[in-house]
């Protein structure tokens, strides 16, 4: 499965993409923003503030095939704040959080804004 990362303005070396491994988390679990309070008569009062794709978090994980690819990503996340990030399911924007390279496996996990 393909995932794309590129910047937001234009930047020739601002685009990465990579053969992500279905071990990826991309975002699987969806919530709603809910609260629950008690209230003095011994109910409960429900605040509903529905979904957004803000409280998502994707975690990707591939197999390095250079050291320039590893490069690339390292680069997008110590340079830009935010990323376009383009999977199967959608194209978000989002905050990179934390990058592992790794021989085998890396991973990046991305914390979406919208």
């Amino acid at each position: 499965m393909l995932a794309t990362l590129s910047t937001r303005e234009f930047d020739p070396d601002g685009y990465v993409q990579l053969r992500v491994s279905f071990a990826s988390a991309l975002g699987g679990e969806r919530t709603r923003r809910v609260g629950r309070v008690t209230t003095l008569d011994g109910g409960v009062a429900i605040n509903d503030f529905g979904y957004t794709d803000g409280d998502r978090t994707i975690d990707l994980r591939w197999r390095p095939t250079s050291e320039s690819q590893e490069r690339a990503v390292e680069r997008l996340l110590r340079t830009y704040p935010t990323l376009c990030v383009a999977l199967p399911d959608g194209a978000f924007l989002a905050a990179p959080e934390r990058y592992t390279p790794g021989a085998d496996e890396s991973t990046l996990r991305l914390l979406v804004v919208s």
